[in-house]
């Protein structure tokens, strides 16, 4: 506000239907909204995984407590494997809070592909894997310092350091242990169900059509319209 220079980039993490409609509200034919998609069932297993990293090793303000994070989670861990309590652990993303509940559903709802719809906004959207290949677009035309700059690290849980477990409380630790990997490969296609975590979805039908035609585009890039929000 107290400078006539306007970045002529903006990024933000917008959360909820609200906010995006409040956006998408404020149509300009000089502006661009670009935003970046991942399908729900690999971001849920990803914030799963996020989770139990802050969870071993104390992080964020959610999880900063260590007594008592150790003792709701049972937490056990040495430099490279960490032991969670499974029920508690279920009972953490039952909560839908915090990465887990950042939902696609909660954004992309009926009211928000109506106020595109009214808005006919520039807007597109962009798989969240072709963000590099974005950045590197933006930089060429906004801020050409920025062009050898390392890539952007995809939040693909691949960097993270501790081997996370999970114990079924009241087994024997030696024989019942699951690694997480291994515990989402077997229960996440129905844990979304099971714990009612797209309980506020709405028009997921139009969330699932645009998903076909996204990932289908060979560059995973898809511009979006009125007439293509009917489309869906």
């Amino acid at each position: 506000v107290d400078s006539l220079h306007v970045q002529s980039i903006i990024s933000s993490h917008i959360l909820n239907e609200g906010s995006f409609i409040r956006l998408v509200d404020s149509p300009s034919r000089e502006t661009l909204m670009i935003h970046t998609h991942r399908e729900e069932g690999s971001r849920v297993a990803s914030a799963v995984k996020q989770m139990s990293q802050a969870i071993c090793v104390f992080s964020g303000a959610r999880y900063s407590n260590q007594i008592q994070i150790t003792a709701k989670f049972n937490v056990r861990k040495n430099s490279t494997h960490c032991i969670l309590d499974e029920n508690s652990f279920v009972k953490e993303i039952a909560a839908n809070e915090a990465e887990v509940g950042f939902s696609t559903h909660r954004l992309l709802t009926c009211q928000s592909y109506k106020a595109i719809q009214e808005n006919a906004n520039q807007l597109v959207f962009l798989h969240y894997k072709q963000v590099d290949k974005l950045q590197k677009l933006l930089a060429k035309h906004h801020c050409p310092e920025m062009l050898d700059e390392p890539p952007i690290k995809a939040n693909d849980s691949s960097n993270k350091s501790l081997k996370v477990l999970l114990h079924k409380n009241g087994t024997d630790e030696s024989t019942n242990l699951t690694e997480l990997e291994e515990w989402l490969h077997a229960k996440g296609p129905a844990m979304e169900w099971t714990l009612q975590l797209r309980s506020k979805a709405s028009c997921q039908a139009k969330t699932f059509h645009m998903e076909d035609e996204l990932f289908a585009c060979p560059d995973e890039t898809l511009k979006v319209t009125s007439a293509s929000i009917d489309r869906w």
